[in-house]
C-alpha cells in the first residue's frame, strides 16, 4: 500500500511537470525533491509573488556609498531573458515605487525618478559548475559543454541589457555571498532582492542561505526584502481547478487537459520593460567592480573549474 501511494504521488508530480511547466529559459539545471509551492500573494499587474521577507540587522561598518534604495534583479538558471519575465517586471515595479497591493480604483503610486535596477547573475561553483561539483550519486552536475551554453546565454543577456542602457553584474561564487557583498558595499537604506521562485530542494536551500547572509550584512539603519516571483508555467498553480491544488491533479494527462482548458486561461506574455526602467542605479559602477564581480567580467570555463 505504501509503495502504491508513493508511486501515485510521484506520478502526479510527473504529470504536473510534463503538463504544466513550460520553462521560460534557455536551460534547466538539476536539483530534485521537495516539490511544493510556497504560499503566494498577487501583485496588481497579475504577477504571482511569494510573500516578502523583511529583515533588519544590527551590524554597522563604514561604507564609501550610502544609497537610499537598491533593487537587485537576481537572474537564476531558468529565467535568462528580458521578455515575459515576471520577476524582472516586479523588480521594475519596486524601482518605480509601485505598492504590491492597492485599493480598487486608487491611482498607482509611482516615483518621478526611478531608483534603477541592478541585474546580477552568479555562477555558483559550489553547487552547480565545475568538474568537481557532483551529485550525491557522483555525477557531474553540469558538464563543460552545458557550462559553455550558459556562458553564451549570459553574454547574450548582458548584450540585450546593454543595448537598453543597462548592464549585468556577473560573478563567480556562492550567490548568498556575492549578493551580501554587493549589499555591504552599496550600504542601502532599503535593499530589494527579487528572483524567480523555484520549487526544488537545492534552490530552496540557496534561498534560505541568501536570506541568512543578507540579514548579517544589512546595516543597522537599513532593511531588506527578499521576494520570489512565480514565472515557470503556462498556468498559474493558484488557478488550477482541482481540489487540493497541485495534489489534486489527475493521474493522467487527458482529464487534466480537459479541465484546465475549460476552467483556466493562459496569461498574455509580459512585455520587456521600458529602457528607462532598466537603467542602472547611479554610482553603482564604482561600488561593484571586483576582479570576479563586475559589469564587464565574464568567466572562462577554467574560471568555473573545468580543465577541458
Amino acid at each position: 500500500h505504501n509503495i502504491r501511494t508513493m508511486m501515485t504521488q510521484r506520478l502526479r508530480q510527473y504529470n504536473f511537470v510534463v503538463s504544466l511547466v513550460i520553462s521560460a529559459a534557455h536551460l534547466s539545471l538539476p536539483a530534485v525533491s521537495a516539490f511544493a509551492f510556497p504560499a503566494a500573494t498577487r501583485t496588481t499587474n497579475g504577477i504571482r509573488s511569494h510573500s516578502t521577507h523583511n529583515f533588519s540587522s544590527a551590524s554597522s561598518s563604514p561604507s564609501a556609498l550610502r544609497m537610499s534604495t537598491l533593487n537587485i534583479q537576481w537572474f537564476r538558471q531558468t529565467d535568462l531573458r528580458l521578455h515575459d519575465n515576471p520577476a524582472l517586471c516586479r523588480t521594475v515595479d519596486l524601482s518605480l515605487g509601485k505598492a504590491e497591493k492597492q485599493p480598487v480604483g486608487a491611482a498607482p503610486t509611482t516615483k518621478s525618478s526611478p531608483d534603477g535596477i541592478l541585474p546580477v547573475f552568479v555562477f555558483d561553483t559550489e553547487r552547480i559548475y565545475g568538474s568537481d561539483t557532483r551529485s550525491e550519486l557522483g555525477c557531474m552536475k553540469c558538464g563543460p559543454r552545458r557550462a559553455q551554453f550558459v556562458l553564451d546565454a549570459i553574454a547574450d543577456l548582458r548584450s540585450n541589457l546593454e543595448k537598453r542602457g543597462s548592464g549585468l553584474i556577473v560573478a563567480v561564487g556562492k550567490p548568498e555571498k556575492v549578493l551580501a557583498e554587493i549589499a555591504d558595499a552599496a550600504s542601502p537604506s532599503l535593499l530589494n532582492v527579487v528572483c524567480q521562485e523555484e520549487v526544488c530542494s537545492e534552490e530552496l536551500a540557496v534561498d534560505k542561505a541568501v536570506r541568512s547572509e543578507l540579514a548579517k550584512k544589512v546595516k543597522k539603519s537599513g532593511k531588506f526584502n527578499f521576494e520570489t516571483v512565480w514565472g515557470s508555467t503556462m498556468y498559474d498553480p493558484d488557478s488550477l481547478p482541482f481540489d487540493g491544488d497541485v495534489a489534486g491533479i489527475p493521474d493522467t494527462f487527458t482529464p487534466f487537459r480537459n479541465k484546465v482548458e475549460k476552467a483556466c486561461q493562459i496569461g498574455q506574455p509580459l512585455d520587456i520593460p521600458k529602457d528607462e526602467h532598466l537603467a542602472l542605479p547611479k554610482g553603482i559602477k564604482s561600488v561593484v567592480n571586483q576582479p570576479q564581480c563586475s559589469l564587464s567580467y565574464l568567466p572562462t570555463l577554467a574560471d568555473l573549474g573545468y580543465s577541458a
